[in-house]
């Protein structure tokens, strides 16, 4: 395909767009520029391939692909790109396939940039090797801070911040596979506040929301450093506590039972909280999970059928 006439200065303006080089020096830019290629694809052209060789980064000047990757059913469409938009930019960094193709849905005008070009660039200019380095290095960061905190999110619950259902399961598992591998021994306690639905039903939602995370907050700041409160429904928490016996898990569970009825949250209205607790042990009452829990449940279902506000363990 011929050149185009674009100025270098342009075609500079393009490749800032992309993440790995728009921190570059524009004396680099210019560089990498005036290595580019215009070149121009007809309406149904497969521009890249799926599983052949990456070998070019393409700037979109004119024009729309598509990004497809095949299905039992046909083609998967991934994305559309128009004006201004790029792809294969990882072609220019490493040797692996393409991950999905693209075709051209109206004639497509693309600034093109070799990866033979690149490398040999780098090769001539080790500070640019460097400055790209640096570039490929905040990105990982700046992609492990967004993958940690989109986990962090899955794993809490949104209104009181503690850690949710999915997040107690896999501790509880833990606990219990660590006790049975060296020993060691921990304590579940299950918490539920009573009458919850009359505070919803007298005050509304956002009343009974303040409450819920004024629990939550009780908990994390009422518990030791090791133990670890869960909200895993409703109204229902969990404390998984370890290195502890039924002795202590008693008296942690009642010292968190008495300080919610004590103490009022922070409301325009004079609310007292009351909740019940049951306990269970590990390896006392079992090292299986799902057992350890049902005994915890069991005695906090007694604790409620015994007046509430009151702490009841397997043995009650």
């Amino acid at each position: 395909m011929p050149e185009s006439s674009s100025p270098t200065a342009d075609r500079s303006d393009y490749l800032r767009r992309v993440p790995l080089l728009q921190d570059l020096a524009e004396p680099d830019l210019r560089k990498l520029a005036g290595r580019t290629r215009e070149e121009v694809f007809m309406a149904g052209t497969r521009i890249v391939e799926i599983g052949e060789p990456g070998e070019c980064l393409y700037l979109i000047l004119d024009g729309e692909v598509r990004v497809v990757f095949p299905g039992r059913d046909g083609d998967f469409e991934l994305a559309r790109l128009g004006s201004g938009d790029f792809f294969g930019e990882m072609a220019l960094l490493n040797d692996q396939p393409r991950s999905a193709t693209v075709s051209a849905v109206s004639p497509v005008r693309a600034l093109v940039l070799d990866k033979s070009d690149f490398r040999q660039m780098i090769v001539e200019s080790p500070k640019l090797a460097l400055k790209l380095l640096q570039a490929m290095s905040q990105r990982v960061r700046y992609a492990d801070e967004q993958m940690s905190g989109l986990s962090d999110k899955a794993l809490r619950d949104h209104l009181t911040g503690l850690l949710n259902r999915r997040s107690f399961h896999e501790r509880l598992f833990e606990e219990s596979d660590r006790a049975r591998r060296y020993g060691e021994h921990y304590s579940l306690i299950l918490i539920d506040l009573d009458r919850f639905k009359s505070v919803n039903d007298m005050f509304g939602h956002d009343v009974g929301d303040a409450v819920l995370i004024w629990v939550g907050r009780m908990l994390t700041d009422h518990t030791r450093g090791a133990d670890q409160p869960f909200r895993i429904g409703g109204e229902e928490f969990a404390v998984i506590a370890p290195g502890t016996g039924g002795t202590v898990a008693l008296s942690v569970a009642q010292r968190l039972v008495d300080t919610l009825s004590e103490a009022r949250p922070p409301l325009e209205i004079r609310l007292r909280v009351s909740v019940s607790a049951g306990y269970a042990a590990c390896p006392d009452n079992g090292y299986q999970p799902e057992a350890l829990y049902k005994v915890a449940d069991q005695a906090l279902l007694r604790a409620k059928q015994t007046g509430r506000g009151r702490v009841c363990g397997p043995e009650d």
